[in-house]
């Protein structure tokens, strides 16, 4: 009885299935998709099945311990803080999502090998002038106090 519930609790907690792991670095997307899908054919070594370049996806199998996965690359341009980067999002089936992770940290190596360092951030814009105090109702300002100038001075010797 133990032994098949602890069997069902491991199967359910493991959903490799399932995986699918992001990484978003700041290159242009021109740039990243040529050495992305070289990567994929040279580094990784798997056998491209579909690739579409303006919808920026590729489908591919991976050849493992003798088996076949399929998996796919996405490649996506985003917006975050007017800074525009690109999203990778790898998944490849029946496989641990520590597989993908790894594949993706290499990814990036290459592309810091050949395209150097990621952009650095925008520039904060400088920060605007406060805007005017608002005077509550029923509250006044103080009146202006006379200008200070000096000592009084007596008609009289």
């Amino acid at each position: 009885m133990r032994l098949s519930a602890a069997l069902m609790l491991l199967a359910l907690s493991v959903n490799a299935a399932d995986a699918r792991s992001e990484k978003t670095l700041a290159y242009p997307r021109d740039q990243v998709w040529p050495t992305a899908v070289r990567f994929l054919v040279v580094d990784e070594r798997v056998k491209i099945l579909e690739k579409d370049g303006d919808a920026g996806y590729v489908t591919f199998e991976l050849k493992d311990d003798g088996k076949i996965f399929r998996g796919s690359l996405e490649v996506m341009t985003v917006v975050r803080d007017k800074r525009t980067s690109v999203r990778f999002v790898l998944q490849i089936e029946d496989r641990p999502d520590w597989i993908e992770v790894a594949m993706l940290t290499r990814l990036e190596r290459k592309l810091r090998a050949e395209l150097g360092t990621p952009a650095p951030p925008p520039a904060k814009d400088p920060p605007k002038d406060p805007p005017p105090k608002e005077s509550k109702p029923g509250l006044k300002d103080p009146p202006a106090s006379p200008p200070d100038e000096g000592p009084p001075i007596s008609n009289t010797p």
